[in-house]
């Protein structure tokens, strides 16, 4: 996890550097061919990738059980209308940036802000940090739920108290629940756990360790099976 921390910490300021530095760009004092590239490039690339997208997602057909493509489909009148609006769309959105940009370069000048374009792009990189700081906590948090769930689910399983949560007869299936969120905490703090740590969680929540109840194997696969839990929610999604 304090690896994933530094990846995020760089990541985050590398993108606040490059939108402070692109906010103190003035768009409307560009040259024109950059500007209608600047406005044209985005809409051409949205209406060319969907077109792309559409004629390789050909429909295939099953003859005599062997997988034959039909070829590239060609799009509907609709699909092309839709795929040329959405790209005019995008071009728009670049105008309407440059006249935006423009209009708020003027008002400071008007207010006598000092060096607006300056303040522009301080502005535009806070915005862009503030966003990525927004979107990691949403996502540790969900990683958070995502884990705990997979902590209970193996502490159920394993049921060292033999509640039989879940089960006919048994206690609610969240009767680990407590033991799964310190658990969890542990694993996201420190990136792994041992069998002490686990003995030391179940002495907290029942006044004595877990290895006598499992066994000294049971525990090590117990923690090893956390371990992998935590590695799979936090490994990149092409390492899954």
């Amino acid at each position: 996890m304090p690896q994933l921390s530094r990846t995020r910490l760089v990541s985050l300021a590398a993108g606040t550097i490059v939108s402070t530095g692109v906010g103190m760009i003035p768009l409307h004092r560009l040259p024109r061919t950059v500007r209608t590239g600047y406005v044209v490039l985005p809409g051409l690339f949205l209406t060319g990738t969907l077109f792309l997208a559409l004629r390789r997602g050909g429909p295939r057909i099953l003859d005599d059980e062997v997988e034959v493509a039909t070829g590239p489909r060609i799009p509907t009148v609709s699909e092309s209308a839709l795929f040329l609006a959405l790209g005019g769309i995008a071009a728009g959105a670049g105008a309407a940036s440059i006249r935006v940009d423009r209009g708020i370069e003027d008002l400071l000048r008007r207010r006598g802000v000092p060096g607006p374009r300056v303040w522009m792009g301080i502005a535009s990189g806070a915005f862009t940090l503030a966003m990525a700081v927004l979107e990691a906590r949403m996502r540790t948090s969900s990683d958070a739920e995502q884990l705990e769930e997979r902590v209970l689910e193996l502490l159920t399983a394993a049921d060292p108290m033999e509640f039989t949560a879940g089960r006919p007869g048994g206690t609610p299936a969240d009767e680990y629940q407590p033991e799964a969120e310190t658990i969890s905490a542990l694993l996201l703090a420190d990136g792994t756990i041992t069998t002490a740590q686990l003995d030391g969680v179940w002495e907290q929540w029942f006044s004595e360790p877990i290895t006598p109840l499992l066994g000294q194997e049971r525990v090590a696969a117990l923690a090893a099976e956390l371990i992998s839990a935590l590695e799979a929610l936090t490994s990149p999604p092409s390492a899954r």
